[in-house]
């Protein structure tokens, strides 16, 4: 089966038109088999009990989309964001979830069997009950030749998950908070956001644990905070502060052109980063 026409057109149109079209026609299910999705913008979709298998959908937002029964076997997930998104019931089996954003997804009764989890970003208030897994790899490698994906690092070793070992194999990374960074960062909008987010969240301790280049330009800061705070909230704070910071210094410089695209290349000096990493407070 491959993707309908009709579907994959009307998914490009937005929440509002994708959503009007499926309270209009409730017993027609969404064939998006294979489909090439990827980098679009899906967040509030309503996509429950879809056919994505095998979709691409690379970096595709899926943040507060409810997919509840939907069908993403064999589907890439890579880089995208699922965070507060509902994916109860899903087949994620042999799916791609690699640097995939999944802080607050509800991935109750989700099916993981065959799926790679390597560098996914979760947080304690990621929903893992009741989730059907044998097993997952941790680590993958594409093969240009044979254009498929390596998968290495299998857990468990041998054998299949007992119940439960599969939350608790994932309990251990739900400390620090991973903020992303795809398309480069401006330090001085980072810094002064940064500040204002400790100053924001004064009674928890927030403090930068390490910075991490990944693949093609992608940057990660890894924050230290408290598992009892609000990760996802932090997390959409720090972002909303980040783009007024933005935001801010281009409009001062819109009527330059020429000073707009040298300060988009710049970035602040590195060091005043250091010293926010070497205190846990302010």
């Amino acid at each position: 089966m491959v993707y309908n026409r009709q579907h994959s057109y009307l998914v490009r149109l937005g929440a509002s038109n994708w959503n009007n079209w499926r309270n209009n026609n409730p017993n027609e299910i969404p064939i998006l088999e294979e489909a090439n999705l990827n980098l679009l913008d899906l967040s509030g979709l309503n996509l429950r009990g879809a056919n994505l298998r095998g979709a691409n959908l690379f970096g595709t937002d899926f943040i507060e989309a409810d997919l509840t029964g939907a069908d993403l076997r064999e589907a890439d997930l890579t880089a995208a964001d699922l965070s507060q998104a509902n994916f109860t019931g899903v087949d994620l089996r042999e799916a791609r979830l690699i640097r995939t954003q999944a802080l607050a997804t509800n991935f109750n009764q989700v099916r993981f069997t065959g799926a790679c989890l390597e560098d996914w970003n979760i947080d304690p208030s990621t929903n893992l009950d009741g989730v059907i897994c044998d097993y997952i790899y941790l680590k993958s490698k594409y093969v240009p030749e044979q254009k498929l994906y390596l998968l290495k690092e299998r857990r468990p070793y041998n054998g299949n998950f007992e119940a439960g070992e599969f939350t608790k194999l994932f309990q251990k990374v739900l400390e620090p908070l991973s903020l992303v960074f795809r398309n480069g960062i401006d330090w001085q909008a980072f810094l002064t956001s940064f500040q204002e987010l400790q100053l924001e969240c004064s009674n928890h301790e927030l403090s930068i644990q390490a910075l991490e280049n990944k693949n093609s330009g992608v940057l990660v800061i890894k924050l230290n905070v408290p598992n009892d705070a609000n990760k996802a909230q932090i997390e959409q704070s720090f972002k909303h502060k980040y783009r007024i910071a933005i935001q801010s210094k281009e409009e001062n410089l819109t009527d330059n052109a020429e000073q707009l695209a040298l300060y988009r290349q710049q970035s602040a000096d590195i060091t005043e980063i250091v010293k926010v990493m070497a205190s846990r407070s302010i």
